[in-house]
């Protein structure tokens, strides 16, 4: 199967596409011992070096898919820049031997809260293409003006320049001194600066946007700030399902849960075969069966080898002591 060059690498975390792309033009990536092309075709028979390194073995193996929720602190960059010293998400991410973390949903750099990433780049683009369908929730905290006035209607949607942002709620949340709580969501992703828009354009001043909300998956209220942790169960079903990926965890058939259910009569069924069914309503009570006592051997007797039949109860047999116990008395 063959699969395009700058695609399988940024797959495997090599680099972005981007970067993959501008590699090839300075000629850093080789191809059975040649030069690159970009778009070019590859397979598992190749050899794929960059900038020395070969990487054939790590593109042909097959990584298992993880994805991680990062609670990202306000001032921290996305993806750091040559030139920028300002810190990235990066440092505070598990190593992801042999790849990188992709991010899925985006968070910028004024804004904290919930920020997943994925190991694997295809994975990180089909959640995100759904990500614009996808309602979303912030915690805002916001600064009263003055002490003697009062909170301020906030609207429903705000003006922006590439259109209008419609919100579904905008409700407190509790307060406490000068600052307030409020729930805001959204039927869809927002861009960036939405909720800051919106409060100013109420007079209010913003002073944290967290996002605790991205789809399905919820920010974990026993997480920290500049934490991580890898998403399981119904949270990385719901990923994979909307990636398109085939999740059998999700959805069980109804063969197969037949299949699970225990036999009736065995230990495990908790039923005994053949017992009466109660279709009353009212509780049966337990009734305890007596158990059938074992025949006595010395009352019975033994049985006569040939004929089968008792021959009465037997005299007790003392053993002989052994010759050598005897000799010594």
């Amino acid at each position: 199967m063959t699969q395009r060059l700058h695609k399988l690498l940024a797959q495997h975390g090599v680099g972005s596409r981007r970067q993959v792309e501008h590699w090839i033009r300075e000629g850093r990536v080789l191809v059975n011992g040649r030069p690159a092309a970009i778009g070019q075709a590859v397979d598992a028979t190749d050899r794929i070096v960059v900038d020395g390194r070969d990487v054939s073995r790590l593109v042909k193996t097959e990584r298992a898919l993880r994805v991680i929720a990062y609670h990202k602190p306000t001032g921290e960059m996305l993806r750091s820049r040559e030139g920028d010293d300002r810190e990235g998400v990066e440092s505070r991410l598990p190593n992801l031997h042999g790849g990188r973390w992709v991010a899925v949903n985006a968070l910028g750099f004024g804004e904290d809260g919930l920020l997943m990433l994925a190991s694997d780049g295809a994975l990180a683009a089909r959640i995100a293409r759904r990500g614009h369908e996808l309602p979303v929730e912030y915690r805002v905290r916001a600064l009263k003006p003055r002490l003697e006035d009062d909170w301020p209607e906030l609207p429903l949607q705000v003006d922006l320049e590439n259109g209008v942002v419609g919100f579904s709620a905008v409700d407190p949340a509790g307060s406490s001194g000068n600052n307030a709580w409020f729930r805001v969501a959204a039927p869809r992703t927002v861009p960036r600066g939405a909720v800051r828009a919106l409060f100013d354009a109420a007079g209010l001043k913003v002073s944290r946007v967290m996002l605790v909300q991205w789809g399905p998956v919820k920010l974990p209220r026993d997480l920290p700030r500049g934490r991580s942790r890898d998403l399981k169960g119904a949270d990385l079903d719901a990923l994979l399902l909307l990636a398109g990926y085939a999740v059998e965890s999700a959805v069980e058939s109804p063969s197969a849960r037949r299949r699970s259910r225990p036999a009736v009569g065995s230990r495990k069924s908790g039923v005994r075969k053949n017992a009466p069914v109660n279709t009353s309503g009212a509780k049966t009570p337990h009734v305890k069966t007596p158990r059938a006592k074992k025949p006595d051997a010395t009352k019975m007797g033994a049985r006569s080898p040939r004929s089968g039949k008792p021959q009465g109860p037997q005299p007790a047999v003392r053993r002989a002591a052994p010759a050598h116990r005897n000799a010594r008395r």
